[in-house]
């Protein structure tokens, strides 16, 4: 039976733990009512003798992953790795869980892995796999083999240039059409009778006095509808786009048609003339709100309203608008002292600005009619029309005036110029590629003298973003001056001269965006980005370390039956598994997302989604998603939208430059009906401009996902939202401050989504704090939602760190590497000594917290990291040890 719509969390929940426990009964009891279906499910959970427990192993790249490699062999020493039901991975732990995953799979379950996993385990012979030397061997999985003259090393390059370039094929011809439009109005501006080479047709005039009249009806039109979008007066309800759409509108585009007559008639305007446009066009748009909405229901009213202070007060404005129009047409800003770019540029912003002020004196002339809410009203279209006077000023001078500028500079300022393009270029990109470090707290002190260089670093994206849109303009108006082969014969008797071009620059304008729309058609916007090229290499390094068959192609090294598609993997076998995705939300409407801008989306091998969206199967989910690409999402650090990281004009600048590691999949709610089971958008030119100008949201057909990290790092929040009552956290995210970001950034996230509390008593958080101890433990308040009969979880959280008692080698390592074990994620180059160095590190630490328990349960391990916490800390050593 096909799915005909998003399946709610309770049917998603139901199904993994009948997958994990094929004893029981976890069928949902009414979809129809998730809340309350949830509510029965967690009952269940909770009554259940056998409770969910969960492994979690945090982003950080290949140092996670490495970490996390000799934590397993260490828990597959003690015997308790069978003992956990999921396994919740994000980023760099994706890389290891997905590892693991895929050897469990193909082995055919965790009891035939454990003998191979553990560190005394004898190595394969013959044709055997050894999947953990394979990881020796693949430790820098982007580029196996290193050095300048590396073939791998110039085949990711030869990639990433060759996607770059063909992004700019689709993004590059779309910003030069949008650039195009001021170009478009200078030559709409300079159609006057000194334009024609021959006397103007006989058709001109009519032209110009249909214009005059369409500003008269447009302005009457903005003024109509924002009187009855005023909440006291027309008492019609509307929103945010209906205002942009039908009162913002009308009012912009008749003071463009205002300028472009007032330029063609070349007579020089009087005071009355724009007396007269503002007084007609502001008391016709208010007659007709009164003729339509007031006369034919109460006359009486009507009358009032004709009669009484709001008519005083558009007329007033009306002659007010006149009044600020002459003033800066004739006054401050002649038409006979500037050209049509320079008018273009700054004539309708003035005019505009006019109106602006003529709104300031309506609100003031009505102070005693109109109450708060209306002047709120007034505030909030104030805002927009400043925006749009600003932005018309900066766009139009970027275009029209900075080429002109920039061409008579000399030549060393010209190139002091793009050097400093491509230096603030550069410095914004690899600031996004950063994005997954954490900022620095504004609490914090900063070394002297550094502040130059932040305010530097701050500058470099909006000074790379000016430069190359004024780059772009010089480069549209270098093409604009060499189209002197379109003024040809069969152009007709209407030659254009050179100054205007008008045919040239619409046909441009047509040639940019047919190339864009053709160019996004072909160009899949996720087979030709970092994602591929991501997601080709750690299939082959992680999951290609268990293909038993593995024949890679003699020339690329690559096998296409390394990766596993995600609903092949069997949930008989334990852990199941939970790739922690991003969805991003820059653009959403929920006030209090603002900060986070993104929200939770999983990946299992029965279901993809999220709890607002709802879930799709995972077997027809984006075209059969596969481990490798769960697993190279969940690891997108460097994207355009990075959830709480994201910057708009980084995301911007790392649009431009390829630079994505994540990717577009269908919408897995109702939006997505259509999309949900393809491998990505069919034109790149929404997705694009969406990641470019900030405005993913979740209401589209398509979402864009990313890092894990970039919503929660730990994989903490959806096995909380699993009700597992035993949860181990491996933390090795970029944490050499020992901040504790990503763990707090947890705590919070579910305490205000899902209301359960997560505790750290003082006694078993001291010593994490102090660095004396490798964890701390704490209690999960499920009792807090679910009842009082609901039983409380248990979070044991582990954190690397070197407290002088490791293996001789790893102390070596760490008396060179002054930052191990919390090196850069920027590195996923590492090196022999290097990975050894984590992996032990790892093994150490879950020996240490585990040493001395009695037998291979998480009960035993929760009270011996208790007991281990409190050894030597003056604590109290207890056998129950409930926090």
């Amino acid at each position: 039976m096909p799915v005909t719509g998003p399946v709610c969390l309770p049917e998603v929940l139901a199904e993994e733990y009948q997958a994990l426990r094929s004893e029981s009964s976890y069928a949902p009891l009414d979809p129809s009512r998730p809340d309350s279906a949830l509510a029965e499910l967690f009952q269940k959970v909770h009554r259940d003798p056998k409770p969910f427990s969960a492994l979690c192993i945090s982003g950080g790249g290949i140092r996670s992953a490495t970490f996390a490699l000799g934590a397993l062999q260490s828990m597959a020493d003690k015997g308790y790795l069978g003992e956990f039901d999921y396994l919740s991975t994000v980023s760099g732990g994706g890389y290891i869980g997905s590892w693991l995953t895929a050897w469990i799979h193909r082995k055919g379950g965790l009891s035939e892995v454990v003998p191979k996993l553990k560190t005394d385990a004898p190595k394969p012979v013959g044709d055997e796999v050894d999947p953990i030397q394979h990881l020796r061997d693949y430790n820098n999985y982007l580029t196996p083999k290193l050095g300048l003259f590396s073939a791998d090393t110039w085949t990711v390059a030869a990639t990433v240039i060759r996607n770059m370039v063909l992004n700019w094929l689709v993004l590059v011809p779309l910003l030069l059409f949008a650039l195009m439009a001021p170009r478009l109005v200078v030559s709409v501006t300079n159609l006057n009778p000194d334009y024609w080479s021959l006397p103007a047709p006989a058709w001109w005039p009519l032209v110009m006095r249909a214009t005059l009249f369409l500003t008269y009806a447009l302005f009457s039109l903005g003024v109509y509808n924002a009187v009855r979008y005023l909440p006291t007066v027309g008492k019609i309800s509307h929103t945010q786009g209906d205002f942009l759409l039908y009162v913002l509108a009308p009012l912009v585009t008749s003071y463009i048609l205002h300028c472009a007559y007032y330029w063609w008639s070349k007579d020089p305007t009087t005071f009355l003339l724009e007396v007269r446009h503002g007084l007609i066009s502001a008391a016709a748009g208010w007659l007709a709100y009164l003729l339509i909405y007031e006369a034919f229901e109460d006359w009486k009213g009507f009358l009032r309203q004709l009669f009484g202070p709001i008519s005083i007060a558009i007329l007033l404005v009306g002659v007010g608008v006149g009044l600020f129009s002459w003033i800066l047409l004739v006054l401050i800003y002649p038409i006979e002292s500037i050209d049509t770019p320079q008018f273009v540029a700054m004539g309708p912003p003035l005019l505009l600005l006019g109106f602006s002020l003529a709104g300031a004196l309506f609100v003031g002339l009505t102070s005693s009619t109109l109450e708060d809410q209306d002047r709120e009203w007034f505030s909030r279209a104030g805002a927009w029309l400043t925006l749009v006077i600003i932005g018309w000023a900066a766009i139009c001078s970027l275009v029209l005036l900075v080429p002109e500028i920039a061409l008579n500079w000399p030549v060393w300022m010209q190139s002091l110029v793009t050097s400093l393009g491509a230096v603030s270029g550069w410095s914004a990109a690899l600031a996004g590629f950063s994005g997954k470090s954490k900022a620095v707290p504004e609490a914090r002190p900063t070394k002297s003298g550094s502040w130059p260089v932040e305010l530097a670093l701050k500058l470099a994206a909006p000074t790379f973003l000016i430069l190359l849109f004024a780059a772009l303009a010089l480069l549209s108006k270098l093409i604009v001056d060499s189209t002197e082969p379109l003024q040809v014969a069969w152009l007709g008797r209407f030659v254009i001269v050179q100054r205007s071009l008008l045919a040239a620059n619409a046909i441009l304008a047509l040639l940019y965006f047919l190339l864009g729309m053709v160019s996004a058609y072909f160009i899949n916007i996720n087979l030709f980005s970092l994602n591929s090229m991501y997601r080709n290499r750690l299939v082959r390094a992680y999951l290609g370390a268990s293909n038993q068959d593995r024949k890679p192609n003699p020339f690329t090294g690559f096998d296409e039956k390394d990766n596993l598609p995600m609903s092949e993997i069997d949930t008989q076998h334990k852990p199941f598994h939970i790739l922690n995705l991003t969805l991003n939300l820059v653009a959403g409407k929920k006030l209090a997302w603002q900060q986070r801008k993104a929200e939770s989306f999983t990946v299992s091998p029965l279901h993809c989604g999220s709890q607002d969206l709802g879930y799709r199967p995972s077997a027809e989910y984006g075209d059969k998603i596969s481990l490798g690409q769960a697993t190279a999402i969940s690891g997108a650090a460097a994207s355009p939208n990075m959830g709480y990281h994201s910057s708009p004009v980084v995301g911007f600048i790392m649009t431009l430059f390829n630079a994505r590691l994540g990717a577009w999949l269908g919408n897995p709610g109702e939006h997505g009906d259509k999309t949900w089971t393809l491998r990505g958008p069919q034109s790149a030119v929404g997705s694009l401009v969406k990641e470019a100008f900030g405005l993913t949201d979740n209401t589209s057909e398509y979402v864009y996902l990313s890092d894990g990290g970039h919503f929660e790092n730990l994989g903490l929040y959806e096995m909380v939202r699993r009700r597992c009552r035993y949860i181990v956290v491996l933390d090795s995210g970029c944490d050499q401050d020992f901040t504790y970001e990503d763990l707090g950034n947890a705590i919070r996230k579910i305490r205000i989504d899902l209301n359960i509390p997560i505790t750290f008593p003082d006694a078993l958080d001291r010593p994490l704090r102090e660095k004396k101890k490798r964890c701390a433990v704490a209690s999960i308040g499920y009792s807090n939602v679910d009842g009082q009969e609901a039983s409380n979880g248990f979070l044991i959280y582990v954190k690397p760190m070197c407290l002088g008692n490791e293996s001789p080698d790893v102390q070596s390592y760490q008396c060179q590497q002054i930052a191990f074990p919390h090196q850069s994620t920027a590195d996923q180059w590492f090196n022999e000594s290097q990975t050894e160095s984590y992996r032990m590190l790892g093994q150490d630490t879950m020996d240490e917290i585990s040493h001395g328990m009695k037998e291979p349960t998480l009960e035993s391990l929760r009270l011996t990291a208790e007991e281990y916490i409190r050894r030597g800390m003056g604590g109290k050593s207890t056998a129950a040890g409930a926090p």
